[in-house]
């Protein structure tokens, strides 16, 4: 008898201290691999890109969380806006510091390389990425928010072509996938339309100084030039230097890349200057307003559009594990991101069958030093 109440007792110890772990477990934090370039060119672009998770995750946190109580926490890694670097911190998030899901792809280079460590394993939700092939050739539990450089063109194309009344442009971009096929995408639209594309100038993501590639473009006479910047130090000093040149013409930013910072240290070479992009800081929208005042309680730079992918990647992540009940049940979570319309801080949005986002794209323009939205 007192061998079978050993047993009973041991027994009940398991079951309690089981119960115990699985308790703790249940209410654990989901963990958020964040990968971003936190160092190097694009390193204040990754700074705004984390501020602006970490602004939703206090306020997912604050209304308690996901799954009946667990609080989300973000996992930090550095790609260095190198595609090497995104690869590495990919295997680490996944292999080593074991996180529930994946926010990445800033920049399309990155994206294009480490969706292939993710590849079925783990939900990943990429960003500012414009790349076709981000999505096109995907996987099933990979997302990307920003519309892709052929949506935002032909968007873009239709204003430059109906609203700015210019005969020719020419281009300056960033020597990358990305880059190239920006210009070869604008080359057909624009030529639809009778604007002719006069010439174009690659720039590394390294350079710092591009006064030799503006005096060609100057030298060409367009009407218009065109400039794809990737992130915000480079898109600044490539504005001002236009201006050093002595060019008179319109400058048009390329898609995605307005942010007060970048306003800032443009100074007046961008007043006037027209982008577009999913991000309209004077929207009325209540999530947008609840998610920008909580930004300006916590950071002191400006709220900005790839904060507001970030912000956007967290928000329908809690939402979506909360619907699949699980943060691991990937075929659940993906369902469920796909399922039917989601309401965000920027608004509704949908993804396809390749996880492509399907959401508003804004006309904007700097007047009087500030980011608004205008008629297309």
């Amino acid at each position: 008898m007192k061998l079978g109440k050993l047993l009973l007792a041991a027994t009940a110890a398991t079951f309690l201290a089981g119960a115990a772990t699985a308790q703790a477990d249940d209410k654990a934090p989901v963990r958020i691999g964040t990968i971003a370039p936190l160092s190097g060119p694009g390193a204040f672009d990754g700074q705004l890109a984390v501020e602006g998770m970490e602004a939703m995750v206090e306020l997912v946190n604050a209304k308690g969380g996901v799954l009946g109580g667990r609080k989300l926490e973000l996992v930090k890694y550095d790609d260095k806006g190198n595609p090497e670097e995104g690869v590495s911190a990919a295997k680490r998030a996944m292999e080593q510091d074991d996180v529930d899901v994946i926010v990445g792809g800033w920049f399309s280079s990155v994206a294009l390389t480490m969706k292939e460590v993710t590849r079925d394993k783990i939900i990943n939700i990429m960003t500012s990425t414009q790349h076709p092939n981000t999505t096109k050739e995907g996987h099933k539990y990979l997302f990307r928010l920003n519309a892709t450089s052929v949506m935002m063109s032909d968007k873009y194309s239709t204003f430059i072509c109906d609203k700015m009344g210019i005969k020719n442009i020419a281009f300056i971009t960033i020597n990358d996938d990305y880059g190239r096929l920006e210009v070869e995408n604008y080359k057909k639209l624009l030529a639809s339309c009778g604007i002719e594309v006069l010439g174009n100038e690659f720039y590394n993501k390294e350079d710092t100084d591009f006064t030799t590639a503006l005096t060609k473009l100057k030298a060409l006479n367009p009407e218009a030039i065109y400039v794809s910047a990737i992130n915000t130090a480079q898109g600044a000093t490539i504005y001002r230097q236009i201006k050093q040149t002595g060019y008179k013409g319109t400058i048009i930013a390329s898609a995605g890349n307005m942010n007060p910072k970048l306003v800032e240290l443009s100074g007046p070479a961008l007043e006037n200057v027209y982008s577009v992009s999913l991000f309209a800081p004077d929207s009325d929208n209540p999530e947008l307003k609840a998610w920008i005042a909580q930004y300006n309680e916590m950071f002191s730079n400006e709220p900005s559009f790839i904060g507001s992918l970030g912000a956007q990647a967290v928000e329908l992540l809690a939402d979506a594990i909360d619907e699949a009940g699980s943060a691991r049940d990937y075929d659940k979570i993906a369902a469920a991101l796909r399922g039917h319309e989601w309401e965000t801080l920027l608004g509704k949005i949908t993804f396809d069958d390749i996880g492509q986002a399907m959401q508003n794209i804004y006309l904007i323009q700097v007047k009087d030093g500030k980011i608004t939205s205008v008629e297309g």
